[in-house]
């Protein structure tokens, strides 16, 4: 099996003409060269072994109707693993902050623009070093310039996590991104919609935190409070899970035993290679995913 991961489906915007997507018509042609072969067309063809495409949708964003609509044209069905955090405070995550940054104007731009905000607020210890070194790697492969992955790095691997929220907050502000929510992510309406089309529903954590900077405690509740609350979005059982981020950085062994304890029954990273069935069946929880950028 080849799971293949998407984020944002949709057309170019003038306004955020940095922003890494994957066209409506791109993605279609994808779709098309997948069905050749064969698309999973039921959630008990995740776990057997077999040389189809299953296709995975990342952070609840509105792109994913059309892209659930056009797979069910398909006879297909697609995981969707939605952070639940918007549904609840209905704020822009952090992660997505980050994206609308870096989307809107150049790396170098918004590093310079850090910079000046951590010297003018006399913030010293902003960076974790010891993270800095840990997740270095984080976005080696990724096809961006130099400075959007370290802007990147910094947000979501090894700032301080109490600092920047504010902070991005500020740079949203500098650089007139004024995004509502409602806009950006599905609502609880639209997740039933994608269930009724038979696509099935994930769990992405709340906040789309990099877990292994939570302790157990705060992963527990990250994990659990999500399963719950879209369980009771959708009325049926939440069992897949995805990592925020992904990679072998994006969980830990806290994390293994809480997927355990909540009985979920598969979680997706990602790995470039096929899902075989040696993975589901002895770990169950470290399953490969493609980016879709590959194809």
């Amino acid at each position: 099996m080849k799971s293949i991961m998407y984020h944002y489906i949709r057309n170019k915007n003038k306004l955020f003409p940095y922003y890494n997507i994957l066209e409506k018509n791109d993605y279609i042609k994808q779709i098309k060269k997948f069905s050749k072969t064969g698309l999973i067309s039921s959630y008990e063809e995740l776990f057997l072994d077999n040389d189809k495409y299953l296709l995975t949708f990342d952070d609840g964003f509105k792109d994913h109707i059309y892209a659930a609509e056009i797979l069910k044209k398909y006879n297909a069905i697609g995981l969707f693993f939605i952070p639940t955090s918007p549904l609840k405070n209905n704020k822009i995550l952090d992660v997505h902050k980050t994206h609308l940054i870096v989307g809107k104007i150049k790396g170098s731009e918004a590093m310079n623009e850090l910079e000046k905000y951590l010297n003018k607020n006399k913030i010293k210890n902003y960076y974790n070093q010891k993270e800095k070194g840990k997740y270095r790697e984080a976005y080696k492969i990724h096809n961006d310039e130099l400075y959007k992955k370290e802007f990147k790095r910094v947000m979501n691997y090894y700032g301080d996590l109490k600092l920047k929220h504010k902070i991005l907050d500020h740079l949203l502000n500098k650089f007139e991104i004024n995004i509502k929510t409602k806009d950006y992510y599905l609502n609880k309406k639209e997740i039933r919609y994608l269930s009724s089309l038979g696509m099935i529903i994930g769990s992405h954590t709340e906040s789309h935190t990099l877990l292994p900077r939570l302790t157990f405690k705060k992963q527990f509740e990250e994990i659990k409070n999500s399963k719950i609350f879209l369980q009771k979005i959708i009325n049926k059982d939440v069992d897949i899970f995805c990592y925020p981020y992904g990679g072998k950085v994006s969980y830990n062994r806290d994390t293994l035993n809480i997927l355990k304890k909540l009985k979920f029954k598969l979680a997706y990273s990602v790995e470039n290679r096929d899902i075989n069935f040696k993975d589901i069946k002895n770990k169950p929880y470290e399953l490969p995913r493609y980016d879709c950028n590959l194809f």
